[in-house]
């Protein structure tokens, strides 16, 4: 019941095994920039990868593991002359230190690549990581327990998710709520069926959306399990702001940011408070946010969204110098970018440059968000986009102003959002 095959699919034979296209595509763009080093580390992956894959398929034929021990210590010595200051020789190292010599799988292994695998998604590298997870999960096999296999399952359906992959995220997540309500585990349960809410609102379907956040944030309460509230307020902040609900959003948003303790998350909802706050007209509060966000430890995706929402602000406050020093800091990162991160860059850059008056370039970038997001179904970008186009070409308004109108009156919530805020701000600063 609890196998890697429910969440990754069969490989049937050695003609099937992964080829682990990812970690070769990463080292081609690293050797076209000239990253050597980069480069090797992701060859580095790569043959790691595919020593794994001869280790799951190993024989007891004497033949075979002798081919088998040979290729290990090939790994082995190439592993050894990664560049040794960067943290995923680490990761690697500790992974092939697991893999074993007599082909008998332990613990040391399938939780070094579970590691390894969080260490990707922390870097954005979302395919990548999601193929070291599927190794863990085949590597520990008929071993995993109920909670191990929740655990797997609600990681696969995140990065699913992430990758726009619909079904597989939603077969992930329908896995985990299910297996970890078998076991009573409440906290994981909650989190898959907050994660087919998140599908939901993804493919733009906001009703089945909010059910699913409201029967999550009721039963968490109910219960006073903090960690799940938190995801579900800030979940239900996401949606309330596609919705255009702006005053629910950043209350949502807030009651996340006051129940989450762990700091990664925290600059997540932070970026997501600070978008909150440009919408109600706060934007000098907002840039401080998302400017705490994009210099933190976030991960990757995390600090990239915090530099595209600086690059779409300074760009409806008219400051060009500015634009372009967040366009140029994006630039940068345009490779680990997930589906959705893609469609939004080009959909901000479009905005930017109109905003500064150069209309042609902007329909280009329009077009091409508008492309991806019919490539990979993000049916809410979609519409948003053809929104922005019919504008630029109607000139009716400027669309980079893609700002509501500040929300009238000053009421006590806001005030006490804003100097919260600013209190924590000045807190993270003197640390």
């Amino acid at each position: 019941m609890y196998t890697p095959q429910r969440l990754f699919g069969e490989v049937e034979s050695s003609s099937d095994i992964l080829t682990h296209e990812a970690f070769l595509e990463r080292a081609r763009v690293q050797r076209e920039q000239a990253d050597d080093g980069s480069a090797r580390l992701a060859l580095g992956a790569y043959v790691v990868a595919r020593l794994l894959d001869k280790l799951l398929l190993l024989s007891t034929d004497s033949e075979h593991i002798g081919a088998y021990r040979w290729q290990l210590e090939a790994v082995r010595r190439h592993v050894s002359d990664l560049p040794p200051a960067a943290p995923e020789s680490a990761h690697l190292a500790g992974v092939v230190g697991a893999i074993p010599a007599d082909g008998r799988m332990q613990p040391s292994l399938w939780k070094n690549l579970i590691a390894y695998a969080y260490f990707l998604e922390h870097d954005a590298r979302l395919e990548e990581s999601l193929e070291v997870l599927s190794l863990a999960a085949r590597a520990q096999g008929d071993q995993i327990a109920a909670r191990d296999f929740a655990a797997y399952a609600l990681f696969a359906g995140r990065l699913n998710r992430q990758l726009a992959r619909w079904s597989a995220a939603t077969r992930c997540y329908a896995a985990a709520e299910e297996t970890a309500a078998s076991v009573g585990e409440s906290v994981s349960r909650l989190r898959g069926r907050l994660g087919r809410g998140m599908v939901h609102r993804g493919q733009g379907n906001f009703p089945a959306a909010r059910d699913l956040i409201d029967t999550v944030l009721r039963e968490a309460t109910e219960l006073g399990l903090p960690e799940v509230q938190g995801l579900a307020y800030a979940e239900a902040g996401v949606l309330y702001g596609l919705q255009g609900l702006r005053l629910e959003s950043l209350e949502a948003h807030y009651r996340s940011f006051q129940l989450t303790d762990d700091p990664v998350e925290r600059m997540r909802i932070l970026g997501d408070l600070a978008l909150g706050l440009i919408e109600i007209g706060a934007s000098d509060v907002a840039r401080i946010g998302f400017e705490i966000v994009a210099h933190s430890q976030a991960r990757v995706l995390v600090r990239i969204n915090a530099a595209l929402e600086l690059m779409s602000l300074e760009a409806s406050v008219g400051n060009r110098v500015a634009f372009e020093r967040w366009r140029a800091v994006v630039q940068e990162q345009r490779d680990s970018m997930s589906p959705s991160m893609t469609v939004d860059y080009n959909y901000k850059l479009g905005a930017g440059l109109a905003q500064f008056g150069q209309t042609k370039r902007a329909q280009i970038f329009f077009a091409t968000a508008l492309q991806q997001a019919e490539q990979h179904k993000l049916n809410a970008w979609y519409f948003k986009i053809e929104e922005a186009i019919r504008r630029l070409s109607e000139a009716a308004e400027k669309p980079a102003a893609d700002l509501p109108s500040p929300v009238p009156g000053d009421t006590a919530q806001l005030r006490e959002i804003e100097n919260g805020l600013r209190v924590y701000a000045s807190a993270d600063a003197l640390q």
